[in-house]
């Protein structure tokens, strides 16, 4: 089968969505054309610095051709679409066509499946209160008029919108009138096969002899993109209030230079912390090694893809939900700690932390719940096993 996506952003280092998805359907044999942006930065895609001079180009990731294209029109980084996408479409002549959020291109995507009726069209989305709809322009004009445009139209050419969380199902049904029923569940997967092969290499152990961590300690690990709504203070904060319990505290990630204030305030809360460390941005496939060294994760609040990886290692987690990131569609086995808002303070994470750890028997029961919850929900060999059958 010949699959070609179209994302806002595809960067072959990194671990995301468009990544994994390509990686599986490839390994199932299918053939994968990604058409995507210019942008290579994650930081510059997330702040909205696009350089529009950046020229299009093709390469191959994997066996994977990815294209990026330039944007014909960008208005106000919130409505844009890439050059003509028919071209492509016609030279790819897709079976599938998967489109990840409601793109600009779509209009030239119908009409391709209008010309060629047996090729099918899926869509996923992202977007949920806790990321979009902040304000009422945003909800009744850009969501509620605009993109509402765009996906009414493609609405009878899909044959399936998946969404990625239970609240991005909600967000659907109310600013685009998308019938529950006819949206799906797709959570985002990990890497298992790589998980496996880090787990047989014992990469978390070799790590820990790098970073002079004791065997004994409790290893406790977060990150992402180092901003201010993650909150990293706080479990900074925590970490140093339970001296008793040998705690060592690995931040993966970085701030990026809008936020370096914010990752230097960080470093500044730690400097006298021997036990906590930073280890910069890190490429994909690093990330698993690090969180295999790991006993538990915390993320004391806004979601990130590292929630899924650490499952999928077969984590423990307490993550904060500051509002519209429910999280419970993953703790079917009683493997996540899930801090409401008005909890989301140094001294629950402390509470928490204390509990978990100081129970071997809890932290290796939620740890096997971690690890069944990473094979029924965020195996990608099911899941893209999905998206071929809708």
């Amino acid at each position: 089968m010949k699959v070609v996506m179209l994302c806002e952003f595809y960067n072959e280092t990194l671990e995301y969505q468009e990544n994994l998805l390509t990686k599986y359907y490839m390994k199932h044999d299918h053939e994968v054309t990604v058409v995507t942006s210019t942008f290579e930065s994650v930081f510059d895609y997330y702040n909205d610095k696009h350089d529009n001079s950046m020229p299009p180009r093709t390469f191959y990731d994997g066996g994977a051709k990815i294209i990026k294209l330039r944007y014909r029109y960008n208005i106000f980084n919130r409505l844009r679409a890439y050059t003509s996408i028919s071209g492509i479409l016609e030279r790819e002549r897709p079976d599938l066509i998967y489109i990840h959020d409601i793109m600009l291109n779509l209009p030239e995507a119908i009409r391709y499946k209008k010309v060629h009726p047996e090729c099918r069209m899926i869509m996923d989305y992202h977007a949920d209160y806790s990321n979009s709809g902040k304000n009422w322009v945003s909800r009744r004009v850009l969501h509620g008029v605009l993109r509402k445009w765009f996906l009414d139209r493609a609405r009878p050419h899909l044959s399936k919108i998946f969404a990625i969380t239970p609240t991005t199902i909600l967000f659907l049904h109310e600013l685009y009138n998308v019938p529950v029923e006819d949206i799906e569940l797709l959570p985002l997967g990990a890497d298992l096969d790589y998980c496996a092969e880090v787990r047989e290499r014992e990469e978390g152990d070799i790590l820990r002899k790098k970073l002079g961590i004791a065997d004994d300690a409790i290893v406790i690990v977060t990150g992402g993109k180092l901003e201010p709504w993650k909150k990293t203070e706080l479990l900074i904060e925590a970490v140093r209030t339970l001296p008793s319990l040998r705690l060592e505290l690995v931040i993966i990630g970085d701030s990026g230079q809008k936020f370096a204030d914010y990752k230097a305030s960080l470093l500044k809360a730690a400097s006298a912390m021997p036990n906590i460390h930073f280890i910069g941005w890190l490429e994909a496939k690093d990330i698993y090694k690090y969180l295999d060294l790991a006993d538990l994760a915390v993320f004391p609040a806004s979601q990130s893809i590292l929630w899924q990886q650490a499952i999928a290692m077969g984590l423990p987690l307490i993550v904060g939900d500051v509002g519209g990131q429910d999280i419970s569609y993953l703790n079917l086995h009683d493997n996540i700690v899930i801090l409401p808002k008005h909890r989301i303070r140094a001294d629950c994470l402390v509470e928490e932390i204390s509990r978990i750890v100081s129970d071997p028997g809890c932290l290796k029961t939620m740890g096997e719940g971690a690890r069944a919850v990473a094979d029924e929900q965020l195996n990608w060999d099911r899941l893209i096993e999905r998206t071929l059958r809708s």
